[in-house]
């Protein structure tokens, strides 16, 4: 089951999915890119089931979930990709926009683990897609950051709690991708978004996402990049150091 199939890494991941012979459901709000995407998938030998949902809205995932498990007799694997950005000074924020951000991409993960987790078998999997910002956050989306760095915290404490039952969590953490993410996002104004990375392909994130779901040992944390991965480091080494460099960033 996979959130935000409707585009970018969501997409990609059905796909991949798809590809490697899994039964993929594909959940967003946009009920016709979803049935595309299935017809697509379909055409080419594998199976998808359009599931049109809000992750933000309980009852919308309830049922969606039992028209899944009705489809296909049961559930391997979420995969809580749906998410949405948000830019702008911490100071400047518009408390609307932090909460509807934080609607998606927290209470929506959150929404979607607790009806699925019952419904998963031993060995089931879950996957978090947060982002290196979770875990450095950075100028003028300091708001999204924080939503990616409570996913985070939420991925820690459950690993914990559902290991007993057999369940796997791996937190997969890109960075920039090239994908429509940042031009969909929220902006508090008109300020500039700073200077971005050559991004990845979504495709090579959905190539990491489909290992964690494979693995007999699932990794606990996933990167898409060794530069993604050692900017990760770098900034946990030198924090200081990482704030002078931000800096003229912030003032953009």
């Amino acid at each position: 089951m996979v959130t935000g199939a409707s585009s970018g890494i969501g997409e990609a991941t059905a796909r991949e999915l798809a590809r490697r012979g899994a039964s993929v459901a594909l959940v967003a709000r946009n009920a016709g890119k979803l049935d595309t995407l299935a017809g697509e998938i379909s055409s080419g030998g594998g199976v998808a089931f359009p599931v049109p949902a809000d992750v933000s809205d309980r009852s919308s995932v309830e049922a969606a979930i039992e028209a899944v498990v009705g489809r296909f007799g049961g559930l391997y694997g979420v995969v809580n990709n749906a998410g949405m950005g948000l830019s702008g000074r911490v100071a400047e924020l518009r408390v609307e926009d932090l909460r509807h951000v934080y609607e998606v991409n927290v209470i929506g993960a959150v929404n979607l683990i607790q009806v699925a987790v019952p419904r998963l078998e031993a060995g089931g999997r879950i996957v978090n897609v947060s982002s290196v910002v979770g875990l450095r956050s950075l100028p003028m989306v300091g708001g999204y950051c924080s939503s990616k760095s409570a996913l985070n915290a939420l991925s820690d404490a459950l690993r914990v709690e559902v290991a007993h039952r057999g369940l796997h969590v791996t937190s997969v953490y890109p960075g920039t991708t090239t994908t429509a993410f940042r031009e969909n996002s929220r902006r508090t104004g008109s300020e500039k978004r700073g200077w971005r990375p050559k991004g990845v392909p979504p495709e090579k994130v959905a190539r990491v996402i489909r290992r964690a779901l494979e693995a007999d040992r699932p990794p606990r944390d996933a990167y898409v990049s060794f530069k993604d991965h050692a900017f990760v480091v770098g900034t946990a080494l030198f924090p200081g150091l990482t704030d002078l460099a931000l800096r003229s960033w912030a003032k953009g």
